[in-house]
């Protein structure tokens, strides 16, 4: 009676309570949609997992700035290079994962060369990072391959004094898993708003272009971060310029301080002024990274050899391409959230948001 038309609960018991009485036929009916796999595929209900924590990167106050970063590319934006002639440049940004500040640089292509002499100068003006998350860019993946193959061959003792100097992990996301990387990918939001007010429509050159992303970056570090101050002795909000630029705010210390020559006075200066950010942080910011404002369902673990559907954008339409699990990736709480499908003819990682469970091998029964 469900493969008639492949109606609801209500519609499927309906029909049948016709011709016959059968109890607890919501119970049977519910069951039968639940694993319909028609009913699968026309709904396109995605798999969800309750959210996780936040890494240790996110959490991890007391670092200096952008000792972990994410990085991301945002773009194209046309620039002009000649009397009738323009090309495309495209922006790079990176974000601190603590502080959320942001530095922004200018990149001619999206090749791996090109990106690695932005990850020279990046590295020249904010320090080398000691973990770096990005998306699976080709010109990140093959820059992090060039990187690899760079120190091949050298002795252990070599290694182990360049890891100890420069040594810096690199993570990449799920691929077609773009909130992964959302720490990048909210901030990168808030430059392309700044540029779209600032140029407009206009063409400008590329030094003009790179002036404008300074100043962008400049503006998005003036932001509030954390709860906005709502008492008078608050003291003004807390922005990631006040530890960038180290300038003086009523939130750090002013004095009366004892004037002395005294160098071990004048460290314990510079340390309460680097203190006073990081109560500010704790006290504002962090209590705001705690809670979780979506993914609060708690729900079945994907498992091998469950039969799926792959949301895939560039489908063809009216047609689905089905796979099976053949690992899983569970995180650090248990939580299921990235899978490797097996298709016809090749094999993708994706996050759950992007499959379709139609066949469920167990599991489903006992919920």
């Amino acid at each position: 009676m469900h493969q008639l038309g492949h109606g609801g609960v209500a519609a499927t018991a309906a029909k049948i309570r016709r011709q016959y009485w059968i109890l607890q036929i919501h119970k049977l009916a519910k069951t039968v949609k639940y694993r319909c796999v028609m009913c699968r595929r026309m709904e396109h209900q995605v798999e969800s997992q309750v959210m996780s924590d936040l890494p240790d990167e996110r959490v991890a106050p007391f670092t200096p700035p952008f000792y972990f970063s994410s990085v991301d590319y945002f773009g194209p934006i046309s620039v002009k290079v000649g009397r009738n002639k323009t090309a495309k440049h495209y922006g790079v940004l990176f974000s601190c994962l603590n502080t959320r500040a942001i530095h922004l640089e200018v990149a001619v292509d999206c090749t791996s060369m090109e990106f690695m002499q932005v990850l020279r100068r990046f590295f020249a003006m904010r320090g080398q990072p000691a973990f770096i998350l990005s998306d699976n860019g080709t010109q990140f993946v093959g820059t992090e391959r060039e990187l690899r193959e760079m120190v091949q061959g050298w002795s252990s003792e070599e290694l182990r004094d360049f890891c100890a100097e420069r040594g810096t992990t690199w993570k990449f996301t799920t691929p077609s898993a773009p909130h992964h990387n959302g720490c990048a990918e909210a901030l990168v939001k808030s430059c392309k708003i700044a540029l779209k007010k600032a140029i407009g429509d206009q063409l400008l050159t590329p030094f003009e272009l790179h002036t404008c992303l300074q100043e962008v970056a400049n503006l998005v570090n003036q932001r509030p971060i954390g709860r906005a101050p709502n008492d008078p002795d608050d003291g003004t909000y807390l922005c990631p310029n006040d530890l960038l630029l180290g300038r003086s705010s009523s939130a750090v210390p002013q004095g009366p301080f004892r004037e002395t020559k005294n160098p071990r006075h004048r460290f314990e200066f510079v340390q309460r002024i680097v203190d006073a950010y990081w109560k500010s942080w704790m006290r504002d910011v962090f209590p705001l990274l705690v809670p979780r404002r979506k993914w609060n369902n708690d729900r079945r673990n994907v498992r091998i050899d469950d039969v799926v559907i792959l949301a895939d954008h560039n489908a063809v339409r009216g047609k689905w391409t089905l796979g099976r699990i053949i690992q899983v990736y569970p995180g650090t709480d248990g939580k299921v959230r990235t899978v490797k499908v097996k298709s016809k003819g090749c094999e993708y990682k994706r996050p759950i948001s992007k499959i379709v469970v139609i066949y469920p091998t167990e599991g489903y029964d006992d919920e």
